[in-house]
């Protein structure tokens, strides 16, 4: 389904982040995901502000408002949205990005689930509080664009054992010479920056970064970064002969298309020359 997508600028990986609950020790990461041009989704409880670890609400917005990070739902009190009835879930979504919309001033869209839990039920809550992505606590161990983006697995936990190994997996991976043998990888990495705090153990964000940051091979991006240009990509519009490509959103869209790297720049329609 993705083999025509590449990132921007045509490249074939990216790396985006997604850490929970939006505690002190969010300072602390963010400064090492800044150093190595890293970005994170981070997914707050706004009715929970200086508890528990957390950020007080002033804090929370000098740490996130200016930056090139993303804030997301989290529910408002951290519920688990599977124990209660639909209309707490509801209040609990609903009321969290309303507040956070406030908060930061822009749309908020993106959500991970409080202790993981959901069903079918929660997604049609989040569907009719326009959420849009929602993260999972399944680990996929893969790197596939998401197709599902309201059960969104990440690739991995930080503290998972075989993080070092997907890593080099993902990192190693060699463009092949024929186009359709290729596929955009996504490494998608979450958890607790007090994790790291309390198992004293900095150095897995700090190596992981230090090995995937700073390279001009990968796209880094938000989790709604990342949804936004996958949207952008599956509402291109072809030709019955393929040869032109219409592009109606607002952002420019790259494309590995039969071999060749195309760019449909947003508004814009694009011939491909033979």
């Amino acid at each position: 389904m993705y083999k025509f997508l590449r990132f921007p600028d045509f490249k074939l990986k990216a790396v985006t982040l997604s850490y929970d609950d939006g505690t002190v020790f969010d300072k602390k990461l963010i400064s090492v995901l800044d150093k190595y041009g890293l970005k994170c989704t981070f997914n707050l409880n706004s009715e929970l502000y200086s508890e528990h670890r957390r950020l007080s609400k002033e804090e929370a917005t000098e740490l996130y408002l200016d930056s090139p990070h993303e804030v997301a739902v989290h529910g408002a009190k951290h519920l688990s949205l599977t124990e209660v009835s639909p209309e707490v879930a509801t209040r609990e979504i609903i009321t969290d990005r309303e507040n956070l919309e406030k908060q930061f001033g822009r749309i908020v869209k993106g959500m991970a689930y409080a202790y993981g839990t959901y069903n079918d039920t929660v997604v049609e809550i989040l569907k009719n509080c326009g959420v849009k992505y929602a993260r999972t606590v399944e680990s996929s161990n893969g790197f596939k664009i998401p197709t599902d983006w309201l059960r969104l697995s990440p690739t991995c936990r930080h503290a998972a054992p075989n993080l070092t190994d997907l890593t080099e997996m993902f990192l190693n991976y060699k463009k092949a010479d024929f186009y359709m043998n290729n596929e955009p990888l996504l490494f998608y990495l979450w958890g607790h920056s007090y994790e790291f705090n309390d198992s004293d153990n900095w150095e897995i964000i700090e190596n992981f970064a230090k090995k995937v940051g700073n390279r001009d091979d990968i796209w880094y991006c938000t989790n709604g970064e990342v949804y936004d240009y996958v949207k952008a990509f599956e509402r291109l519009e072809y030709s019955v002969d393929g040869k032109i490509i219409k592009n109606p959103t607002d952002t420019d869209v790259y494309l590995c298309y039969h071999g060749k790297n195309v760019l449909v720049k947003a508004g814009k329609v694009t011939a491909i020359k033979e």
